[in-house]
């Protein structure tokens, strides 16, 4: 009977060591599935921080191109600012400037007026002096004439 009971106990014990190793294949098969997993998601976390990490970049770049364009505004605002100023001044000078054309084209308005006038009184002058110096020299003639008398009288 122990022949029996030793083919029993080793039946039992290969009983137990194919049970041992189904159920150890059986735990590798879960281990390795869980391993591939954790993988999986060690890969998806990795590729959802560099996407983040991505997206952070962009904000930081579009976060640095607005800070830029509010600088550039601020500028331009000023430089427009600046500009206005310098137009308004422009302007100011530009009614200052019609207001002494008005001023001056009015003065040689009057000089031309004026000096109209002293070509007239020169010419009417001229015109006087010519007057006298022809009777003048007909007066002169008339007295030489008469010094040329009073000679021949006073030879006869």
């Amino acid at each position: 009977m122990l022949p029996i009971v030793n083919a029993v106990g080793c039946i039992v014990l290969v009983g137990f060591i194919l049970f041992q190793w189904f159920d150890g294949r059986a735990l590798g098969d879960e281990l390795h599935q869980a391993k591939t997993r954790e993988i999986l998601e060690k890969n998806a976390r990795f590729e959802a921080e560099k996407h983040a990490s991505e997206l952070q970049s962009d904000i930081q770049g579009l976060k640095d191109s607005v800070d830029s364009i509010r600088q550039a505004a601020d500028v331009a605002e000023k430089d427009l600012a600046a500009k206005n100023e310098e137009i308004g001044k422009f302007a100011a000078g530009l009614e200052e400037a019609k207001a002494k054309i008005v001023t001056w084209e009015q003065a040689v308005k009057e000089r031309d007026e004026a000096l109209q006038k002293r070509d007239a009184a020169l010419a009417e002058r001229d015109s006087k002096i010519k007057e006298i110096n022809g009777q003048l020299v007909a007066t002169r003639k008339r007295l030489d004439e008469a010094v040329e008398e009073l000679k021949k009288a006073g030879a006869h």
